[in-house]
């Protein structure tokens, strides 16, 4: 059988590549290929990441690694595989799990990763990963760590010392897979650059070996970064001590309010120091990239205008506007707490 694994990296657009490979099964079968149910958490397949978090753990593993999982759950979730993959064995399988990148910081994370593929029936995986701009990435992730509510803060490290900091090295990321899958079978993309076909869900459906059909369902969800408002106010309700479903709540209704902005004045941007820092620490990973994907580039994005760049990160200038969406935003919550009670009181 055949695999497409997308491995991510973060905050390139899985959110609506995911939602629209969910959105598009039944086309997708029709063309043969499948987005297998089982192995997913909710729109992605996080099963294979616990997967690997479980057995890398291990300090020997067996012949057929899948015998030496003890969780229950992912047991299950194996097993519910076998027999989809087993009605849809002609088909091809499309994967797509961030995790892979986000929490596989050594090689022996995707050697393991790699062994749990050919278990589960795979001959032929290809990896696919998207890469975008080291200033857009830090960025984009400083917004996650509220969403998240990581318990820190990526502004406040060197770049040296991030907790994550494998997942801003593409030269690494890139050596790594293509050591364990082959080289032959990495297909690197870049966000917002050379897309063919124009935009994101038509390069990504072309590099899974689809031709674009205009029926294709295009409902998109997709994550947006925090505004300056949504920043502060997450940052601070991480910091109280709430229950984790109650966050959940918090960040849902959060989300819809605070992403995104087209004013300047609440644009999030990182402080012009660590930005610099971060884009001059990994320029040399980002060449190497560039001298082996993509030599017909002068450089693998376009480069930042420090004299322009205009930090942005903390809320100075407040606006009637943004006193009237905080008290939407505290409504929401009496509305969605009042639903809440009247349900318990019916029921």
């Amino acid at each position: 059988m055949t695999a497409y694994l997308h491995i991510g990296t973060t905050n390139t657009g899985n959110q609506e590549k995911q939602g629209f490979l969910m959105q598009n099964e039944e086309k997708l079968l029709e063309k043969g290929y499948i987005y297998p149910k089982s192995l997913r958490v909710a729109n992605r397949h996080w099963a294979l990441v616990d997967i690997v978090l479980e057995l890398v753990k291990k300090e020997k593993l067996s012949q057929n690694i899948l015998e030496d999982l003890d969780n229950e759950r992912l047991l299950r979730t194996i097993e519910n595989f076998k027999v989809e993959s087993a009605l849809h064995k002609d088909k091809k399988f499309i994967f797509s799990a961030e995790g892979i990148v986000w929490d596989f910081s050594t090689k022996r994370h995707v050697e393991i990763l790699e062994r749990v593929m050919r278990e589960l029936g795979f001959t032929q995986i290809y990896i696919i990963v998207y890469f975008r701009d080291t200033l857009g990435y830090l960025n984009s992730h400083c917004s996650q760590d509220h969403k998240n509510n990581m318990g820190y803060y990526s502004a406040d490290f060197s770049p040296d010392n991030h907790p994550r900091k494998y997942i801003f090295d593409y030269e690494w990321i890139c050596k790594i897979h293509a050591e364990v899958f082959g080289e032959e079978n990495l297909i690197v993309r870049l966000l917002r650059e050379d897309y063919i076909g124009g935009t994101l869900l038509k390069d990504f459906v072309y590099h899974l070996g689809l031709e674009w059909d205009e029926g294709f369902i295009l409902k998109q969800t997709k994550n947006e970064s925090f505004n300056l408002l949504g920043m502060e106010l997450m940052s601070r309700l991480n910091r109280k001590d709430l229950q984790q479903d109650n966050l959940n709540s918090l960040l849902f209704m959060a989300r819809r309010k605070f992403e995104g902005t087209q004013e300047q004045r609440l644009k999030f941007a990182v402080q012009k120091d660590i930005a610099k820092a971060y884009v001059d620490y990994f320029a040399p990973s980002l060449e190497w990239v560039r001298q082996k994907y993509f030599p017909h580039k002068k450089s693998l994005f376009t480069p930042v205008n420090w004299n322009e760049y205009q930090e942005n990160y903390t809320l100075k200038d407040v606006k009637k506007e943004d006193w009237d969406n905080i008290v939407d935003f505290m409504a929401q919550i009496i509305v969605s707490k009042n639903k809440i009670i009247q349900s318990l009181k019916e029921n």
